[in-house]
């Protein structure tokens, strides 16, 4: 079994002409980072499933992390990339 983890970055609206919601695998992880975690709600509905927010980046935005999100320090972000198979970075 893949896992990848897809990190973004930009709210969702911004991938809408090069992302393709089925490239998002079963078992894989969505990491929301700077500007994405603004647009928690949008990711949420559609990937309820594993997703993550960096935890400094929900700090310095103000943003309250939904239930179904995650919130990840430093290290267990590091470790998360560590024991993926892979990263893609939109």
């Amino acid at each position: 079994m893949s896992k990848t983890v897809h990190i973004f970055s930009k709210p969702l609206g911004y991938y809408s002409n090069t992302f393709n919601e089925a490239l998002i695998g079963e078992h894989d992880t969505i990491l929301l980072q700077q500007d994405a975690c603004y647009d928690q709600a949008q990711f949420a509905s559609k990937f309820s499933k594993n997703l993550y927010m960096l935890e400094t980046c929900s700090l310095a935005r103000g943003i309250s992390p939904y239930d179904s999100t995650i919130l990840l320090d430093d290290l267990s972000w590091v470790d998360l990339l560590v024991k993926s198979d892979k990263s893609i970075t939109w």
